[in-house]
């Protein structure tokens, strides 16, 4: 004897059928009005006010503090360069607090949490309304917000010469502070012995009176 629960699973998935099939001729029928697929990318779709999309970054005010990629939950943001608009880097960046030679964001890890725009002082990066950054090769998904265009392999040789070019000039100006300390400290000496001698001269001139 068949169970009577199995004719009414059947039942259960014909009726499952029947409804999934009635709405598709619904919108089959109506289509022009029940129109919900956009034909993208020539036609887009409205983006929310508070929709957090690609990063970008207003290099003129950034201060490079760090805040930024600090508070990352995932570290998707790298920054270098020198504080200071007449910072010693040739070439790169010059905002009016700081010379930045990368700034870039990792999208592979990204979360577009949005977390990044809170902390940041001069609001210098926001999440903007672009959402399509994709790739087919996982090396192409790190933007440089300094371009606005993909992190290349000539982005990276010049990273690494303005960071060994920065390295090299602040080796030179701590030098330079240091020479001048010295010299510094060489006059005051000089200028001590001087006074000394004086007086000294000053004495064996009273002991002859």
């Amino acid at each position: 004897m068949i169970p009577c629960a199995y004719f009414m699973n059947i039942f259960k998935v014909a009726r499952s059928i029947w409804i999934g099939m009635g709405i598709t001729l619904k919108y089959f029928l109506n289509h022009k009005k029940t129109l919900c697929t956009i034909q993208y990318p020539k036609e887009k779709d409205l983006i929310p006010a508070r929709h957090r999309g690609i990063h970008y970054l207003e290099t003129e005010k950034c201060v490079m503090c760090w805040k930024c990629s600090d508070i990352c939950p995932v570290d998707c943001i790298y920054i270098e360069g020198v504080r200071g608009a007449d910072g010693p880097l040739q070439g790169g960046y010059r905002g009016q607090k700081a010379t930045l030679s990368k700034f870039t964001v990792d999208y592979t890890v990204c979360i577009f949490c949005g977390l990044c725009e809170e902390p940041c002082p001069p609001k210098c990066i926001w999440l903007g309304p672009e959402f399509d950054y994709h790739s087919t090769d996982r090396t192409m998904m790190e933007k440089n917000l300094l371009t606005d265009e993909v992190y290349t392999e000539g982005d990276e040789v010049f990273v690494e010469w303005a960071r060994g070019e920065n390295n090299r000039l602040q080796e030179e100006k701590k030098k330079q502070k240091e020479a001048e300390k010295a010299a510094k400290e060489a006059e005051k000496a000089a200028a001590a012995a001087a006074e000394t001698e004086e007086e000294g001269s000053d004495a064996e001139g009273e002991s002859a009176e």
